[in-house]
């Protein structure tokens, strides 16, 4: 299950459990529709208790294609050790937006540098 907010440039998801097919689209669709709103945005994705990826949208997010990708400026993952490689894996060769982890006692810091006034 994902919850998504969106306030300002910024981009907030809480990924619970795990993500399904349903959860990705909705998920990409609203990034891709903030992106094209904003010149410049900001991802903070949580992975609370996450257990899994289904296989559908893992794949999926490996071919993950953004317009105007250009504009996501930062990305704040929230994890465990585990699913931060497995997820910076997965973004990297496709994002070039500065990713950057933070363990689960990090949110508030994570938060802090999403919110930061410059690039």
């Amino acid at each position: 299950m994902v919850t998504i907010y969106k306030k300002e440039c910024k981009v907030y998801m809480v990924a619970r459990n795990g993500l399904d097919a349903t959860d990705h689209e909705n998920l990409i669709l609203q990034l891709k529709d903030h992106i094209q709103a904003h010149n410049k945005v900001y991802w903070y994705i949580e992975m609370e208790n996450f257990k899994a990826w289904t296989a559908s949208s893992y794949w999926n997010d490996i071919v993950l294609k953004l317009p105007n990708e250009e504009r996501l400026k930062r990305v704040a993952l929230v994890g465990n050790e585990k699913w931060h490689e497995q997820f910076t894996e997965v973004l990297t060769p496709f994002t070039r937006a500065h990713m950057k982890f933070f363990g689960p006692s990090e949110k508030d810091l994570a938060k802090e540098w999403i919110e930061k006034k410059n690039n």
